[in-house]
């Protein structure tokens, strides 16, 4: 006993120096599993951590006799010692897994080891896994004591974890953080010097006599509003690159289509989003925005044979209704008739309850201005 607490200090130590070192996850429960089997002279030692909505426990870590073979073996959360550990928040023992009727063997394992200890794993206050330790067939299962110092190796990886996942929130924030700081840089600084220098060329077109020097700082200040909306864009998906709980936000989604989109036009699309539309905007809605969204990009990559394009989505006050326009400064529709994209356009609309517009923009001499509208609730 007095040696075997001692191994069992000195591998706490060892534990304990591994995780204030900041060493890698992996590599302290690889270390835990290794001492928990040396200490506890067992033949095979396991990391089991939940997957899956049914709770089922997954082999993440083995250390061991026929530790490759059961490595990504899964034991169901019901009908195996780890899973009751795991669930009852009590260590569960056996003299031979074979026999016993609340065990399952362990991948190939399963025939050559007899007694089995399971304990805990703590993991987040939703779930818990286990650590569950082994002996070959005819050795001696495991006592009381033996059962308590593995508890004590499950408490230390379940502080591993938890340290990993604190670490990797952190790293998060900080991301975030550097996210937000450069979209306020951008607005703040690059956008206003962009904005007053275009003011500026607007206002000295005026004074220049030269017709064609007067064309060429006007199309300048048009460059400079095109850069303005792409800086914009940029912000917009430095904003909204956290992923969701349940999903990528719809402006997020948004973003991803049109930035895709400008592989095949050449050009940047601007994208503006008004309103509520993460909050307000039904799931079933939001995927026939981003369709005809991609369906309206595609169309001005093809046949507009435009070098401009804008996005705007919108959840005007009252919330009730989505507005989403896309506009280009190409050749136009002229007389040709709607086929293909626009037809598909047209009916996702009248899927919604919605409308479709294609018209002539004004900002634009010519070009193409698509307008397709939906109620947010269709009750």
């Amino acid at each position: 006993d007095s040696r075997r607490r001692e191994r069992r200090l000195e591998a706490l130590g060892e534990i304990t120096r591994a995780l204030l070192a900041g060493s890698a996850t992996d590599d302290v429960l690889r270390l835990i599993t290794r001492r928990a089997m040396e200490v506890a002279d067992a033949d095979l030692a396991t990391v089991l951590l939940p997957s899956g909505p049914a709770g089922d426990l997954t082999v993440e870590m083995a250390h061991g006799d026929t530790a490759e073979l059961v490595r990504g073996a899964v034991l169901p959360a019901t009908g195996s010692l780890a899973g009751l550990a795991a669930q009852g928040g009590e260590p569960v023992v056996t003299t031979d897994v074979r026999t016993d009727p609340r065990a399952t063997p362990l991948g190939g394992a399963g025939d050559a080891h007899g007694p089995v200890v399971a304990v805990p794993l703590p993991v987040s206050d939703a779930g818990c896994g286990a650590l569950r330790l082994s002996r070959k067939a005819g050795r001696q299962g495991f006592d009381a004591t033996e059962t308590l110092l593995i508890s004590g190796f499950a408490d230390q990886a379940a502080i591993a974890l938890e340290l990993a996942r604190r670490r990797a929130q952190s790293e998060e924030l900080t991301v975030l953080h550097d996210r937000d700081r450069i979209a306020r840089d951008l607005h703040d600084v690059a956008i206003q010097r962009l904005f007053a220098t275009g003011m500026t060329l607007q206002s000295a077109t005026r004074t220049i006599d030269d017709t064609g020097a007067a064309e060429r700082v006007t199309r300048a200040v048009d460059d400079l509003d095109a850069t303005i909306q792409i800086i914009r864009s940029t912000i917009l998906q430095l904003r909204t690159a956290d992923d969701d709980r349940n999903g990528p936000a719809l402006r997020r989604r948004l973003a991803e289509t049109v930035q895709l989109a400008a592989q095949h036009l050449r050009f940047n699309p601007s994208l503006r989003i008004t309103g509520p539309v993460d909050s307000t905007v039904p799931a079933d809605l939001a995927e026939h925005v981003l369709a005809v969204t991609a369906e309206a990009l595609s169309n001005i990559a093809r046949h507009a044979r435009a070098s401009r394009a804008d996005v705007v989505v919108a959840v005007p006050d009252p919330a009730d209704r989505l507005l989403l326009t896309v506009t280009d400064d190409g050749i136009g529709l002229g007389a040709a008739r709607p086929t293909g994209g626009l037809l598909n356009m047209s009916s996702r609309a009248e899927q919604c309850r919605g409308s479709l517009l294609v018209d002539a923009p004004e900002e634009y001499a010519q070009g193409t201005r698509i307008t397709w509208s939906a109620p947010l609730h269709t009750d």
